[in-house]
């Protein structure tokens, strides 16, 4: 998810396993934690974009990296801050690891998609039930936060303010996922009364909300794409979007095609824009107009095809400069649904 939400959730963390030791230093350290699987974006510095692309919730953000860099990590703290006498380098470890691995299983909650088994795998899990960024799940654990670091680290009301921010962001989580498999079956419902035959298909709310919900769904020779809300009380309207993929040479065996295929979950098609490729990743949606047709994609990656190799140029996030208010209002509108 969001830096935000992460650092508030690694700080609520921090405080539940060391607050009453640290006080506000806990906030402090969790935050940290919280904050330094995210780090992997520093690799943009170093890495072409579409390593950074492929490095990015990779093995920092991986089982092996929550445990071994928390022992280290915590070794390290134990051994040259001054806090040592007052929290054992067993504690620190624990805390790290607590606040790296929140982290990732939070990741695991949006469509990006995290590779917790790396390096052993390059599997990447995505349950898609909650936005990058979403206010409902983040705002309690930092109203909570803001609250418990006025609180005098010895009261007990200090843990239990710090507590109900866990347990309300936690519940509203669940509440995600309990969507999720309410919007997953609406959708089942559309497209066989639509007479719409698919042979998988993925489900994820737009960003900010978990109310207005999209769908991509792959059949034999194109894709369906549509959006729900839960406000709705017409049925959904799809967009039927061809593959093209027939557009790629070498689609098995270009490296960067492969890399963006494995991105993408293999939920792309393909367009022609000023001469070169537009590979548009549809696990993240698409824009729609007023009329709930397809009009432009989330997520893209430009290429430049030479000699039968293809490079990626630029990665293209979010709507056309010139179109952004309009889309921004077409959003904010059809998450109140169609009547």
């Amino acid at each position: 998810m969001d830096s935000l939400s992460q650092l508030v959730l690694g700080a609520a963390v921090g405080e539940a396993l060391l607050g009453k030791k640290l006080g506000n230093r806990a906030i402090l350290w969790g935050a940290i934690g919280g904050t330094i699987p995210d780090l992997d974006v520093l690799s943009g510095f170093f890495l072409s974009e579409l390593g950074e692309l492929t490095f990015h919730r990779g093995i920092s953000h991986s089982l092996l990296f929550s445990v071994l860099f928390a022992l280290l990590l915590g070794w390290l703290i134990h051994r040259f801050n001054k806090t040592t006498s007052l929290v054992t380098r067993k504690e620190w470890q624990i805390m790290l690891f607590f606040a790296f691995f929140t982290h990732v299983i939070l990741d695991c909650f949006t469509v990006y998609g995290t590779q917790v088994f790396a390096p052993f795998s390059s599997y990447r899990v995505s349950w898609g039930s909650i936005a990058v960024v979403d206010p409902l799940y983040t705002i309690p654990l930092l109203l909570s936060l803001v609250v418990t670091g006025f609180i005098i680290r010895t009261k007990r009301t200090r843990r239990i303010v710090n507590y109900l921010g866990l347990a309300l962001s936690t519940l509203y989580l669940l509440f995600t996922v309990y969507n999720k498999a309410r919007v997953h079956k609406i959708f089942e419902h559309e497209f066989k009364a639509q007479n719409i035959e698919v042979t998988r298909m993925m489900t994820s709310p737009t960003i900010f909300n978990n109310i207005l919900w999209s769908c991509t769904a792959e059949a034999n020779d194109a894709y369906y794409v549509g959006l729900y809300s839960f406000y709705d009380t017409v049925p959904v309207k799809f967009s039927k979007i061809e593959k093209q993929h027939t557009l790629i040479q070498n689609i098995d065996s270009d490296p960067t095609i492969t890399s963006l295929r494995w991105f993408s979950d293999n939920y792309f098609c393909i367009d022609i824009v000023d001469g070169n490729l537009l590979f548009n990743d549809l696990r993240f949606g698409a824009y729609f107009d007023k009329e709930g047709i397809n009009t432009d994609y989330i997520f893209s990656f430009l290429l430049e095809e030479e000699d039968g190799k293809y490079e990626l140029i630029e990665t293209i996030i979010g709507p056309p400069k010139d179109q952004e208010e309009e889309y921004i209002d077409n959003f904010l509108a059809r998450i109140w649904g169609i009547n």
